[in-house]
């Protein structure tokens, strides 16, 4: 049995919400998914910061670093010499939330004070039931990183928390 060219593997991907029809571009709230980022969990020291892509604090000397997506199919990521993670970006789908109501929304399905969560800061919790990291990128705006096997479970009751802001 042969193993695909990278380029070939990237093809086969498909996103947890593909089909789904789900994201929301009105006035005061967006939502979309952001599939097939590069995530990488990182123990030790903090790696430095990622080009167009965010390193947020999952706990005492554990990282989640969100880089663009990758052109190649790895197990390992080099970030910097000496200081490697393990690649977790088939276990999770990244939902954005923009605009006036993202905090809105998210609080309805969230026992963490959000509005505490500084910008640049990410947060462990549950929302609609499902283990979430939501990191705050903006004043109004979130990342949502959702095991895959939730990403549906979440997008619909996102999409049905989001119904007055329509």
């Amino acid at each position: 049995m042969t193993v695909p060219e990278s380029t070939a593997l990237l093809e086969l991907r498909r996103s947890p919400l593909a089909g789904s029809a789900f994201g929301l571009s009105s006035p005061g709230l967006t939502m979309v998914e952001d599939p097939f980022r590069q995530l990488v969990e990182v123990r030790g020291e903090r790696p430095a910061d990622v080009d167009r892509g965010h390193v947020w604090g999952l706990g005492p000397g554990w990282w989640l670093v969100d880089g663009p997506p990758s052109e190649v199919v790895a197990l390992e990521a080099p970030l910097a010499p000496g200081n490697r993670g393990v690649d977790v970006s088939g276990q999770r789908t990244v939902v954005t939330l923009t605009g006036a109501h993202a905090l809105t929304v998210l609080a309805h399905g969230c026992p963490v004070d959000l509005e505490v969560v500084a910008v640049g800061d990410a947060v462990q919790g549950v929302l609609a039931g499902c283990q979430v990291v939501l990191g705050r990128v903006a004043d109004d705006g979130w990342r949502c990183y959702v095991r895959a096997s939730y990403a549906r479970h979440l997008a619909a009751w996102l999409t049905d928390a989001a119904t007055p802001y329509r």
